[in-house]
């Protein structure tokens, strides 16, 4: 057996055998690349429930908590606090969902029944939340918040996972996530572009919008449920060695290095995300004055988003996820700087045009960086020869919506530390100084740091070529 270790981080042993064109031995006994392609029609099937679930996750960071406040009147101050205390719960809920979807995966499950669950869960608790009682106490909208991100995880993270192991190819897995970025969109875009309908009376989200969304919503999570459930592959299953521990477990987390620094990246780059998220809407509405004008700015900058988003799998193919990945982040950051020499009554089009910017930067993380955690999730099979994809996704995904909830938890308090007021038309200098610092100092010190790691991203197309390769030859079962 020979061993070829490209650094700390990655060790991939392999039998000998022939030698490529770039010179790593490989096994003679490999199939013929191009087995196992999906066609366009499968990938969009396993794409179809992130419209409806995005259709409802779309507003639950920008637009439901000003919209208790405003309208229903809660605290600023109590919204940030229920915000952080969601994220808490989260890191209970998410490592335990991923390793029971794992473990239902390794007896031979699907992971289909888990995505629709979930999503018919999420369809519960946004009926709550958006049809609230006459008078919203602090507790209705937090548990009923609770509710609704425990089904999401409860969807989202066997839904992430199944994408990984649909196929092992690197180009092939980032039109994959390519294709689940689409459909996302697609629902965060319709949930915005709502506001914008004739028969409203004011293009703002109000209670009447919201209780109109949830039928458009319940459609879109049906409708995707039963594309996945009857026309998407169930993905290929690997072997694993029987029998588990909680050393194994924490052995599966602790020494996959390529994970620990994907992991930092998405800590650093989630604070940053949440804070923008968190007071993106006071923002454009409150210290911008373009009220009336949010709905369209997020609807455009969704769609112009997806329209470029092939561009992201076009970089990806030329270059390499993190490439991708590093340019979208340095994009974001390039739009905060901007953002902060924009004065109060500039025309709608140039908050406008950096929305789109910050837009279609997400769309790298959503597609080079989740296709990436695939990758390293097929490393840690070789490694640790035991599948654990959804372990790996649901703990990113806590991490993500930790720093999202502390990002979006701590930008909204120290908007309200400072006396920002959301109904007013003016603002003193001091709350003008909180705003800009949650919403463009701090993300701005944070992606910087998230740029540290992600330059060091250890899983290139070469060493994936290599992993891929091994799991092909002896560990794929279906």
């Amino acid at each position: 057996m020979e061993t070829t270790s490209y650094d700390s981080s990655i060790s991939v042993d392999y039998p000998a055998g022939a030698v490529d064109s770039m010179g790593s031995i490989i096994p003679s006994e490999l199939p013929v690349e191009g087995d196992h392609k999906l066609s366009r029609s499968k990938i969009l099937a396993y794409a179809a429930p992130g419209a409806g679930s995005f259709f409802f996750y779309a507003p639950m960071w920008s637009v439901l908590p000003a919209v208790y406040v405003k309208y229903f009147g809660l605290e600023l101050s109590a919204v940030a606090a229920a915000v952080l205390l969601i994220r808490l719960f989260d890191g209970i809920t998410d490592p335990t969902i991923g390793y029971l979807a794992d473990r239902h995966r390794e007896a031979n499950g699907s992971r289909k029944p888990w995505v629709v669950l979930g999503g018919l869960g999420a369809i519960v608790a946004c009926y709550f939340l958006f049809y609230p009682p006459e008078t919203v106490t602090m507790s209705y909208y937090l548990g009923w918040s609770v509710f609704y991100f425990f089904m999401l995880t409860v969807s989202e993270v066997p839904h992430m996972t199944w994408g990984s192991e649909l196929t092992l190819d690197y180009n092939e897995r980032a039109s994959v996530f390519g294709a689940r970025y689409f459909t996302s969109s697609l629902g965060s875009l319709i949930f915005y572009g709502m506001p914008l309908l004739p028969f409203y009376a004011v293009s703002d989200y109000t209670p009447e919008v919201l209780q109109d969304s949830l039928k458009v919503g319940v459609a879109l999570t049906l409708i995707g449920a039963v594309l996945a459930v009857f026309y998407a592959p169930a993905g290929r299953i690997t072997k694993s060695i029987k029998g588990d521990s909680f050393s194994l477990f924490v052995r599966t987390l602790r020494e996959n290095k390529p994970f620990l620094i994907y992991g930092a990246a998405t800590i650093f780059m989630a604070l940053a995300y949440g804070m923008w998220f968190g007071l993106i809407y006071f923002y454009l509405d409150s210290y911008l004055n373009v009220t009336g004008k949010v709905a369209a700015i997020f609807m455009i900058g969704h769609l112009v988003s997806l329209a470029l988003s092939p561009g992201w799998l076009a970089m990806i193919r030329k270059t390499s996820k993190a490439h991708a990945w590093l340019i979208g982040v340095i994009i974001f950051c390039v739009q905060l700087v901007c953002m902060f020499f924009i004065p109060p009554g500039t025309s709608w089009l140039v908050p406008l045009l950096l929305v789109i910017v910050a837009y279609i930067s997400f769309a790298s993380s959503d597609i080079a960086a989740l296709s990436t955690l695939g990758d390293i999730a097929d490393y840690g099979k070789c490694k640790f020869h035991k599948d654990r994809g959804a372990t790996y996704y649901a703990v990113n995904s806590f991490l993500f919506k930790v720093g999202l909830g502390v990002g979006g938890g701590v930008a909204l308090s120290l908007t309200g530390l400072v006396g920002f007021d959301p109904s007013a038309t003016s603002h003193s200098a001091s709350e003008i100084f909180g705003m800009q610092l949650g919403f463009i100092g701090l993300p701005l010190l944070l992606s910087l740091v998230g740029i540290v790691f992600i330059v060091r991203t250890p899983i290139t197309r070469r060493r994936h070529k290599i992993i891929q390769r091994r799991i092909e030859s002896r560990m794929l079962i279906s």
